[in-house]
């Protein structure tokens, strides 16, 4: 009498169904954001070879009394590199730097090209007063300050009894 073969899993100690499965979609999601749109030919856009890809900025946001405070890391950017924007509740920033070196010494020569985009869309904690709101530079790191608009301060309710 011969026995069916019968498929059975196999675990490795220590690891259970919960962790599994994580590391399943966790390995979904790498797969995913690593791939790249189909291009004609294998070619990479925009150039044959160079990559161009946009970045995001860390960003705080912060919720004060009376206005937002937002906080953007944009290292290396000049105040002219930059754009920021703001819409109903919504904050975006968006910045670009393209960078060329060249050092030529007797039969030394180095080029470098640095280019950098990045930008973010941040959806504000209220309704802000975009008029009202001022912008700075300091050592790669943006702060911009919004008003809230009148309708969104932040008022103190008295608890009757």
């Amino acid at each position: 009498m011969m026995a069916k073969d019968k498929e059975v899993s196999v675990k490795k100690a220590g690891e259970s169904v919960p962790q599994r499965f994580d590391q399943q979609i966790e390995g979904l999601f790498d797969d995913f954001f690593q791939r790249r749109w189909p291009r004609p030919f294998g070619l990479d856009w925009p150039s044959f070879g160079a990559r161009l890809e946009t970045q995001v900025p860390r960003v705080d946001v912060v919720d004060k009394e009376d206005h937002v405070l937002v906080r953007a890391e944009l290292p290396g950017m000049t105040k002219d590199d930059i754009e920021v924007s703001v819409s109903d509740s919504t904050l975006t920033v968006k910045g670009s730097v393209h960078k060329e070196e060249e050092q030529d010494e007797g039969e030394y020569h180095r080029r470098e090209i640095v280019s950098q985009v990045v930008s973010r869309t941040i959806t504000l904690p209220c309704e802000v007063d975009g008029e009202g709101a001022k912008a700075r530079l300091s050592e790669g790191m943006l702060e911009v300050t919004i008003p809230k608009a009148p309708r969104s301060k932040r008022t103190k309710i008295e608890i009757g009894s």
